[in-house]
């Protein structure tokens, strides 16, 4: 582990020193940054929480103040980071905001662009922000950035659910969930349902709220099993195409538009969540356990020098800090990566639409001896069927093939 963080310093300082032996300054050509919400109250609750949703401020799921300042001070850390690009004041052909269909991601948004665009002419002392339009979608059909309902993800979760890895987890954990069951008044905890519990024992910590059972150590299981949750859900191909993929393929293709001068924006804004932001990264390979915190952000930005073009991904995974550290992805050799690698590397990955990659799929036949019997007996019903049907058109039609009877009418008299 040490020499591995070593050599990803020299890596990075390596970077640094050619592009002062090349004495070619990276141009900032576009900007692109999801973020999760800032902090909030619990989504939900177990039924021996005496934590009730009247005790927080609008009830379950909603920004708390210390959200509104988390991603204030972000929006005052994009305005910083792409100053370059973005005036002043709001213009449209600039930037774009997308949000989920959620009251914490909005209000996260709102409270982001108030420190982007902090109002520097006031011409209107009744006006002290500048409005800025927030893009949604309903939550239901929200593919780009993971939200919609999708039976085939449903289904690719309960298949992790069920693998080798998560089955381990959930022996290695089996007595901590034995106990957590006892405190909680659930059944069945596992690790795809523990994490719930998870959530509302941090957010209750952190407002003096949490019951007495859950102390240092359960609550540092109950985060090592949430960490673990995220990571076994998108290191599966398919869920982070599903998941993560539309982002990406939204991302490049704004790149891609500024490369060759079509219609694009300097800066595109995503306000989501710790699913999406987790997704995005297991698609770009960086797939380590752990749970995105409150306004924790990841940048995708397009660099140029001279005609080449580069894409840099950083990830600011905390909310009290303006360090981004940045990444070398994959099959690209520096932390700046060439757009073209950048494409070969992920642009054959993207999803097709929703309607294609949601369609759950059918199970393939069963290949053991049960399978297969249950298969010879299918086939000769059929058969028993055909041959049945085949024997009644034979009837039928010799009996259709006699002459009827001539009544009081000599055969032999008939002109034939």
């Amino acid at each position: 582990m040490m020499g591995s963080s070593i050599l990803y310093v020299l890596v990075c300082i390596l970077s640094i020193f050619l592009h002062q032996i090349n004495g070619q300054q990276m141009q900032l050509i576009a900007g692109h940054v999801l973020y999760r919400h800032g902090d909030r109250t619990p989504v939900t609750t177990f039924p021996l929480d005496p934590v009730k949703e009247k005790d927080w401020p609008n009830g379950y799921g909603q920004l708390t103040m210390a959200g509104i300042e988390q991603q204030h001070r972000l929006g005052g850390y994009l305005r910083n980071r792409y100053g370059s690009l973005l005036s002043p004041n709001y213009t449209t052909s600039e930037i774009v905001i997308r949000s989920t269909d959620v009251d914490r991601t909005l209000m996260s948004a709102q409270s982001n662009i108030v420190g982007l665009y902090p109002v520097f002419n006031k011409t209107d002392d009744k006006v002290p922000i500048q409005p800025i339009p927030i893009h949604t979608v309903s939550i239901n059909l929200d593919f780009l950035l993971g939200q919609n309902d999708c039976p085939r993800y449903d289904q690719l979760e309960e298949e992790v659910n069920e693998s080798d890895d998560v089955k381990k987890m959930n022996q290695y954990y089996e007595s901590f969930f034995k106990n957590l069951q006892e405190w909680t008044g659930l059944t069945n905890i596992t690790v795809y349902n523990a994490w719930d519990v998870a959530d509302t024992i941090f957010v209750e910590h952190i407002y003096n709220k949490a019951p007495a059972w859950a102390n240092d150590a359960v609550r540092q299981n109950l985060s090592d099993v949430n960490d673990h949750a995220f990571h076994f859900l998108f290191a599966n191909n398919d869920t982070q195409r599903i998941r993560g993929g539309p982002s990406i393929q939204d991302i490049w293709l704004n790149m891609n538009n500024s490369i060759h001068k079509k219609s694009f924006k300097k800066v595109k804004v995503y306000s989501a969540h710790d699913t999406t932001v987790s997704a995005v990264l297991a698609f770009l390979g960086i797939n380590y356990p752990h749970q995105p915190q409150y306004a924790s952000a990841l940048f995708i930005d397009l660099y140029q020098r001279n005609t080449s073009y580069f894409v840099k991904v950083e990830y600011l995974n905390v909310t009290d800090s303006n360090i981004s550290y940045p990444y070398i992805l994959n099959g690209c050799p520096a932390i700046e990566c060439p757009f073209d690698t950048f494409t070969s590397i992920y642009k054959n990955r993207f999803p097709a639409t929703a309607d294609v990659e949601c369609v759950k799929k059918m199970p393939p036949m069963p290949d053991d001896d049960n399978g297969k019997l249950l298969i010879i007996i299918i086939i000769v019903l059929v058969g028993l069927i055909i041959i049945t049907f085949l024997m009644f058109l034979c009837m039928h039609l010799r009996k259709s093939d006699r002459d009827p009877p001539l009544l009081g009418i000599n055969r032999s008299s008939q002109i034939t």
